[in-house]
């Protein structure tokens, strides 16, 4: 095995060499966000003054008796630059773009993308694998009428040809930025293994993690000694404080600062993303970052405070308490600021508390979740900060008024939900720690004396105990009377009928009076939720409605139902997002969208409609023109009555409901890689309108 590094223009020159995409490779699978990064990074290196810019390893190995290369590793890289070439090409012969050699773009055909001493018919360099193959011919010989729409080379292709024509360069500008780009080039001997290498390389055990490739981001690009400062002092602490897993935590950090969740596997060009636009050194941004991951880190481990406070989030950290990370960073460290009382915190704490047992108990979906704690802290702070001079608002009521605001899946549930959802609530259907939690606090409430039921339920050392039992012995059934069916259809798994033991095993099941009375029964338990079944004498549907009742109540004390006395000091336009899973759209009137930041005035769904894929269609032409040819989305290239032309030969269906609307958005912003908060509505005060059809 050979390597080298050397500029990517080098590895595609000289004469019969063919690049062979072998069959085990998967097609061609780069997306236009990968190309886009691409792009920028080529219009920075165009506007920097550095000589090269490192663009990955390409493993080959060379056919006997050719120069032809199978590329082992590469294939993307080698095909998006292809499409890339291309495309400088085709605009070139189309007039749409300047050149100063007039003679490149006949090199650049003739050197890097086809071999026209090639003895086969077939004279292109580069051979991708079948599907892929007929698409990148058609670019290359075909008129544009002819070429493969639905193929992902075809819609590379296009976003790069509407880049060049835009970018207000020259072919011999981007040609020379294009050299620049560097790899290396490893050359695999005879004796190699291909297969051996690939499934080494395509391992996930080599990859690089998030986190290691925003270490060398922020890194790498300075001087040794710097490096060396700003590691120790906060990248090394950083990875302490997170438990050596930084990409998730620099996940809710991204989160914390911009509102929105992004993908972990995304996460560095994310990150990227957002250390270019702050326009912050990296010691600056480092030393953010390292502040927000020492409350991370006591977040995770409940040491945020007073004993107090550190068991109140220790009972949280059962629950899913991950995707709260980015408000409690944001809240916690506000609280340091401006020196909020204990008390306070606490009932900020209290009131999440009270938030989730609630949805927990009335099975709404913890995954809505996200979106609140991503931009809770946010909420709260607009309207403290919009608050009179005079009059400033407690936190608390401002948290609690704009949880209590909440709707649809991300509602606060009321007392009269709470109480309906407790009496029919399945124990078992619920998230092991979700079950966990609910079961932990109704046991030791708030007594100083403690059971650790979390630990003891995940050590198997107690376990959770159906008072009337799942099998049903004739005993029981004549216990229960006629009705014994309905009673422990409708009662078994609920609050009413579940408790906890060490001896699940001797129960099985016996009759009640047998559990309660064996040695080590009932009678002898150490457990509160077991006080009123001890003095039961038997056990049907009379003592399962009056258990119920009793949990149900200590349920509502626990976790009561909040009250705030904030109002905001003026009301203003209503107004929610494209992203905002929790608005109810239909029935709103529309009076403006904001895209990208900017407000156009509309007055029906339609006309937003139409205009917003007008805006897109400028933005992401390629796509849009996939998304017709595909039939994606509602968009064709078919008219019809029902639909309005947006270019020729590109329609979108606009006769439909509000709510058909918001889908057909919903996916022409995914597709085009657009985050859906981008779309903002505003909707009018007089919302008595009826839903569009």
């Amino acid at each position: 095995m050979k390597g080298d590094a050397q500029p990517l223009i080098k590895f595609f020159d000289g004469s019969d060499k063919r690049f062979i995409i072998p069959l085990y490779q998967r097609n061609y699978d780069w997306k236009e966000e990968n190309c886009e990064q691409l792009f920028q990074d080529l219009m920075k290196l165009h506007n920097s003054d550095r000589r090269s810019h490192f663009f990955g390893s390409i493993v080959s190995s060379i056919q006997s008796g050719t120069e032809d290369r199978f590329i082992i590793d590469g294939q993307q890289r080698i095909t998006t630059v292809s499409l890339l070439l291309i495309a400088m090409v085709n605009a070139k012969k189309e007039g749409l773009i300047e050149a100063t050699d007039a003679k490149l773009v006949e090199k650049i055909f003739k050197r890097y993308l086809v071999d026209e001493y090639q003895e086969d018919e077939r004279k292109v360099k580069l051979k991708p694998i079948k599907k892929d193959m007929q698409a990148f011919d058609a670019l290359l010989y075909k008129p544009k009428e002819q070429y493969i729409k639905e193929s992902n080379v075809t819609r590379n292709y296009d976003f790069f040809y509407d880049k060049i024509i835009h970018c207000r360069l020259t072919i011999d500008e981007l040609f020379e930025t294009i050299k620049k780009l560097e790899v290396i080039n490893i050359r695999l001997d005879e004796d190699d293994d291909p297969q051996l290498i690939f499934e080494s390389l395509n391992s996930t055990g080599l990859d690089l993690s998030e986190a290691d490739k925003i270490r060398n981001y922020l890194l790498m690009s300075l001087a040794p000694a710097e490096q060396d400062d700003l590691y120790t002092r906060f990248w090394n602490p950083i990875e302490e404080f997170t438990k050596y897993d930084p990409s998730s935590f620099v996940r809710d950090y991204l989160t914390m600062k911009q509102g929105k969740i992004g993908r972990i596997d995304k996460i560095y060009f994310i990150f990227k993303e957002y250390a270019e636009n702050i326009s912050v050194d990296r010691a600056t941004l480092l030393e953010d970052m390292h502040h927000y991951a020492k409350i991370y880190s006591q977040v995770d481990r409940a040491t945020v405070g007073t004993d107090k406070l550190n068991r109140k989030l220790n009972q949280l950290r059962t629950l899913d308490f991950t995707i709260a990370y980015p408000f409690f960073m944001a809240f916690f460290d506000y609280a340091s600021k401006v020196g909020l009382a204990e008390n306070e915190i606490y009932h900020v704490l209290d009131v999440i508390e009270a938030y989730w047992a609630r949805r927990i108990i009335c099975n709404l979906p913890s995954n809505a979740l996200n979106k609140v704690f991503a931009t809770l802290h946010r909420d709260v702070l607009n309207h403290v900060n919009k608050a009179a001079d005079d009059v400033t608002p407690s936190y608390i009521d401002v948290l609690t008024y704009v949880l209590l605001k909440k709707g649809r899946s991300s509602v606060f549930p009321s007392d009269e939900e709470v109480r309906g959802d407790f009496k029919t609530r399945q124990v078992y259907k619920m998230p092991s720690n979700a079950r966990m939690f609910i079961l932990e606090r109704m046991e030791n409430q708030d007594n100083n004396e403690r059971h650790d039921v979390v630990k003891e339920l995940t050590e198997k050392n107690i376990t959770i105990e159906h008072i009337m039992p799942q099998t049903l012995s004739d005993k029981w059934k004549a216990v229960l009377g006629e009705d014994w069916e309905r009673i422990h259809e409708q009662y078994l798994h609920t609050m009413a009928n579940i408790t906890l033991t060490g001896y699940n095993s001797q129960y099985s099941n016996l009759t009640f009076i047998e559990k309660r009375d064996m040695e080590k029964g009932f009678k002898d338990s150490a457990f509160r939720l077991n006080n009123s079944v001890k003095s039961c004498n038997q056990w049907t549907e009379t003592e399962l409605k009056t258990r119920q009742k009793e949990l149900q109540n200590v349920f509502m004390r626990l976790w009561p139902m909040p009250t705030t006395t904030f109002e905001p000091l003026r009301r203003e336009a209503e107004s929610a997002s494209l992203d905002d899973e929790d608005y109810e759209f239909i029935g709103k009137k529309l009076q403006a969208y904001m895209l990208h930041g900017v407000r156009y005035s509309v007055n029906t769904w339609k006309e937003m409609l139409i205009q917003v894929c007008g805006h897109i269609l400028l933005e992401k032409r390629s796509t849009i023109e996939w998304l017709c040819a595909n039939e994606k989305c509602c968009f064709s290239t078919t008219p019809e009555e029902w639909k309005r032309e947006l270019a020729p030969g590109m329609y979108v269906w606009t006769n439909n409901s509000t709510a058909t609307k918001i889908n057909i958005l919903h996916g022409m912003f995914k597709e085009c890689n657009i985050p859906a908060s981008e779309l903002v509505f505003e909707f009018r005060s007089d919302q008595e309108g009826e839903d569009e059809e």
